[in-house]
């Protein structure tokens, strides 16, 4: 079963590309809870209007979805 590193370490390659860090690095995941095969994760942004939203939701939910033995993630935005 994966496991919350192993999804820290994967999502530490998504990068907000207005400041060039890691949504990682920036504390902006805020919870991880693995169930099985689905992994769902809170996270939050650098701004509520942010308009690059879609987009980074996006890229985490298809990073974690690399995971072997990961069939779904689920992302949420948290404010």
């Amino acid at each position: 079963m994966v496991t919350e590193q192993e999804v820290k370490e994967a999502l530490k390659d998504v990068i907000d590309p207005h400041v060039g860090v890691s949504l990682v690095d920036m504390n902006l995941i805020k919870d991880i809870a693995i169930e099985g095969d689905v992994v769902k994760v809170k996270m939050t942004l650098t701004t509520p209007f942010c308009p690059l939203a879609n987009q980074l939701v996006g890229a985490v939910k298809s990073k974690i979805e690399q995971i072997d033995g990961v069939k779904i993630a689920d992302v949420e935005l948290v404010f």
